[in-house]
């Protein structure tokens, strides 16, 4: 009996180690712009540290999509890929990251949010390095609106 319990109490703390090691994105955070040409800046939070990623390692991110019947019976997952993340910076427990790429989804999985966002998680395989700087995202000044006071 006690070689059962000490069997059961290793598997489960393999797979809490197991669980433990996935990288994902736990918070995303963007800057304000005080004017129409300054960029704008999505920085994406993910649980890791400098063993397992480095700068300007380019990720894959990934998404678990539940699929559900009409009457909600869950008939399985599928996997998608949501784009690419580029590492700027690497930390003892947490590293940041800003988007590369989003994948376009002629060829993928419709997803109901697009974009990166927490919960997503990221997958090595694949992943290279570019030491490139990050585009910048330049505003279009057509798109901002601004309030004017009503004409009187």
């Amino acid at each position: 009996m006690k070689k059962i319990n000490l069997i059961f109490f290793i598997l489960f703390l393999l797979t809490i180690t197991l669980q433990a090691a996935e990288i994902e994105v736990v918070d995303v955070r963007r800057n304000i712009p005080l004017s129409d040409e300054e960029p704008i800046y999505r920085d994406y939070i993910l649980t890791a540290d400098s063993t397992a990623l480095k700068k300007n390692l380019v990720v894959q991110v990934k998404r678990s999509l539940k699929m559900r019947t009409a009457e909600a019976k869950d008939i399985g997952e599928i996997e998608t890929t949501v784009g690419q993340l580029k590492i700027i910076h690497v930390d003892k427990k947490i590293a940041v990251a800003r988007e590369y790429k989003l994948i376009p989804r002629e060829e993928e999985v419709m997803l109901e949010q697009i974009g990166i966002m927490t919960g997503d998680y990221i997958d090595l395989t694949g992943s290279f390095e570019d030491s490139k700087p990050i585009k910048r995202k330049e505003r279009d000044p057509a798109q901002v609106t601004t309030a004017l006071p009503p004409e009187i």
